[in-house]
C-alpha cells in the first residue's frame, strides 16, 4: 500500500472514524446523563405523590376519629340527660348504655387502626415497588457506552485504503 492516495484515503477514514465514534459516544454519554437525571426527578415526584396521598389519608382518618368520639360524647350526654329525666331508668341500664356506646366507639378505633396499618403496607410496598422501578429503568437507560478506538479506526483506514488501491487502474500501481 505505497500509493499516496490510497494512504490518504486511508488515514483519512481512520481519523474520521475514530472522531466521529468519539462524538457518538460523547452524545450517547449527554443523552444518558440526562434522561437518568430525568427519571431520577419522576421517582422523586411519584415518592412526593405517594406521600401526599398517605397524609391526606391520615388526615381524613383523624377527622373520622375524631367525629366519631364528638358522637360518642354527644351519645353519652343524651342518655345520661335522658336517664336523669325518665323516672323508670335506673343506674344500672345507665352503665348498660353507655357500655355499649363505649365498646362502639372502642370497635371503630380498631377498625380505623386496622386500617391505617394496612394502609402504611401499602404505601411502604409502594415507595418500594418504585424504587425497582426506577432502579430498573436507570439500568436500562445508562448502558455501558461503546468508546472510540483506535485500533478499530485503524483497521477500517486500512481497509479503506486497500480497498481504495484495488480500484485503482492498473496503470498507476505500476507506476510506483
Amino acid at each position: 500500500m505505497c500509493e499516496p492516495i490510497s494512504m490518504a484515503m486511508g488515514v483519512a477514514s481512520a481519523a474520521s472514524s475514530f472522531v466521529g465514534q468519539q462524538q457518538a459516544a460523547a452524545a450517547q454519554e449527554k443523552a444518558q446523563a440526562q434522561a437518568s437525571a430525568a427519571e431520577q426527578v419522576r421517582a422523586q415526584r411519584a415518592n412526593t405523590a405517594i406521600q401526599v396521598r398517605a397524609g391526606q389519608e391520615n388526615i381524613a382518618r383523624s377527622q373520622r376519629k375524631e367525629a366519631a368520639q364528638l358522637q360518642t360524647m354527644e351519645a353519652k350526654s343524651r342518655a345520661r340527660l335522658v336517664a336523669l329525666t325518665e323516672a323508670g331508668v335506673g343506674g344500672r341500664s345507665l352503665d348498660q348504655i353507655l357500655g355499649a356506646m363505649t365498646a362502639k366507639s372502642a370497635r371503630y378505633s380498631a377498625s380505623e387502626e386496622r386500617q391505617r396499618k394496612l394502609q402504611a403496607q401499602q404505601t411502604a410496598f409502594e415507595m418500594e415497588e418504585g424504587a425497582i422501578r426506577s432502579r430498573m429503568n436507570q439500568l436500562r437507560i445508562n448502558q455501558p457506552i461503546k468508546q472510540a478506538s483506535l485500533l478499530e479506526s485503524g483497521l477500517q483506514g486500512v481497509q479503506t485504503g486497500l480497498s481504495t488501491f484495488q480500484l485503482l487502474p492498473a496503470k498507476t500501481k505500476s507506476d510506483n
